[in-house]
């Protein structure tokens, strides 16, 4: 019998009851909203659980792992913007939260970057806009080194002046195996989960990726300049799709391990 835990959309509870404990605490600077799940791993007395289809996620994986997840942009910085005016920081914020909730669901504790819109250059700071930018990029990390975090994630949607180009994709270090892995679980559950790309989890030279002490990643979830993307992107439920593809690929590199 598995542990108690959740499969996909659905909640199994072991013989004792499993018990859920949510603690959300909200700090400055950067607005940190912190919430752990408390999911004691109870086994399930005379059930037999059949997981919904092949791709069912046994998420007791992420029990007690410490998962950044960072909302690309924010604030003064709107990042790209699509034909229609959407803004990415407004994406990456609707799916970063809906991507820590799944998390937290499943036993991580979950600190999230910025739960509002936001930069975390903090209300004081005096400088130029690329100045701000740094400071901001620089307090994201630390975010997660303060924390000591397992992960780092950051989503954030790709552009091109060219609108023809499209599809999610997922970028880490080259100079981390861990990140590799999980990179290419999520792109994994991304290329299944979307049915709209082909792309593959590729090394890339971003200052999360290579700033940090623990295994990042960064999810490029589309292109805000391909208008057809740009209009999924800024559907709810599309945005829903993208959030449980990344978590479930996040499950399943944890639950290889």
């Amino acid at each position: 019998m598995p542990p108690a835990g959740i499969y996909k959309e659905y909640q199994y509870r072991g013989g004792l009851g499993l018990l859920e404990h949510v603690i959300i605490i909200k700090r400055k600077p950067g607005s940190i909203v912190l919430a752990a799940v408390l999911l004691p791993l109870l086994c399930l007395w005379g059930t037999t659980v059949h997981p919904p289809d092949e791709r069912a996620v046994i998420a007791y994986s992420l029990a007690n792992r410490v998962i950044v997840v960072d909302a690309g942009h924010g604030g003064f910085d709107p990042g790209a913007i699509g034909p229609a005016k959407n803004a990415e920081k407004d994406i990456t914020l609707a799916i970063s939260n809906k991507l820590a909730y799944h998390l937290s669901q499943s036993g991580a504790l979950v600190i999230s970057t910025r739960d509002e819109d936001e930069d975390l250059a903090g209300d004081n700071f005096s400088g130029t806009l690329l100045q701000r930018k740094r400071k901001d990029l620089a307090a994201r990390v630390a975010v997660a080194e303060e924390n000591n975090a397992n992960l780092f994630v950051s989503i954030h949607t790709n552009a091109d002046v060219s609108p023809r180009w499209f599809g999610a994709q997922t970028f880490y270090s080259a100079n981390s195996e861990a990140a590799k892995q999980i990179a290419e679980a999520i792109q994994a559950e991304l290329i299944a989960q979307l049915g709209n790309t082909t792309r593959k989890a590729k090394t890339g030279n971003y200052y999360i990726t290579e700033k940090t002490n623990m295994t990042a990643v960064i999810v490029e979830v589309g292109f805000l300049s391909n208008p057809q993307e740009e209009k999924l992107l800024s559907d709810d439920q599309y945005q829903e799709r993208v959030a449980y593809a990344v978590f479930c690929g996040i499950a399943k590199a944890y639950l290889d391990r």
